[in-house]
């Protein structure tokens, strides 16, 4: 399994738009054949910090999510809303 955290900072004048567009890429993404978890969370302390949790059957999974339509289509508008971001991605040290 692949596990992804993609953390950014959103302007503050973008927050609702940015939830309401993050909307559609989560619902898309859940549909995705390799995708176990994947879900946007809001900081409780800084409304305008956002991560993503995700978590992928393989390497390969996450790479066809990263060429998927929606994400070609979605990606970019969010990315114009952030003041900045991060995505790292882990493996399992101890898989079951």
């Amino acid at each position: 399994m692949v596990k992804v955290v993609a953390k950014c900072t959103v302007k503050a004048e973008c927050i609702d738009e940015y939830i309401k567009i993050s909307k559609e890429l989560v619902e898309e993404t859940q549909k995705e054949e390799g995708c176990i978890f994947y879900s946007l969370h809001q900081d409780v302390n800084d409304k305008a910090v956002f991560a993503c949790i995700e978590t992928w059957e393989s390497q390969e999974a996450l790479d066809a999510h990263l060429q998927s339509a929606h994400i070609k289509r979605i990606v970019p508008t969010l990315r114009e809303m952030r003041l900045s971001s991060e995505m790292n991605v882990y493996k399992d040290l101890f898989e079951a």
